[in-house]
């Protein structure tokens, strides 16, 4: 008796952990300065294009005056007897220069890409993401759920 006692309480148990982890209630911010957004943001990418794979990942630069470098990288496995490598390879980057508006922001790359960014809060954790929608100069459509990987902002 003792024994199902204890597995339905570790039952118990389990399931008060799995309800307790709370999604993200994303809710839309105004970004006032590039000051507050600056540094590099990363996440998974999707697109209509069909050279873009489901495990491309963007990463966006952010300097305090609102220059910034956009890249996709994609990760190679190859398995070679008992070793793994993993390579990454860089497929596109681009640089330009955002525009603040209405608290959004948006840019023109050099290579003819446009980008806009939306900044979200969850008000309970404070996390921030970056919601990015774009187009290449192709007129194939981008968009990645950008979340901080690091605080040093490096484009020029």
């Amino acid at each position: 008796m003792k024994k199902v006692a204890g597995f339905i309480g570790l039952a118990f148990l389990h399931l008060m952990v799995a309800c307790s982890s709370v999604t993200p209630q994303w809710q839309p911010t105004a970004v006032t300065d590039f000051k507050s957004v600056a540094g590099k943001w990363g996440g998974l990418l999707t697109s209509n294009d069909p050279r873009v794979l489901n495990y491309d990942r963007a990463t966006l630069v952010i300097d305090d005056m609102g220059a910034c470098e956009s890249t996709i990288t994609r990760t190679s496995t190859r398995v070679q007897g008992m070793c793994v490598d993993y390579g990454v390879t860089d497929v596109f980057a681009e640089k330009g220069k955002l525009v603040l508006t209405d608290g959004k922001l948006s840019t023109k790359f050099e290579k003819g890409g446009q980008m806009t960014a939306q900044l979200y809060v969850d008000p309970a954790s404070g996390e921030r993401m970056l919601n990015a929608e774009g187009k290449n100069s192709q007129g194939f459509t981008y968009s990645a759920n950008l979340k901080r990987t690091g605080d040093s902002a490096s484009a020029k």
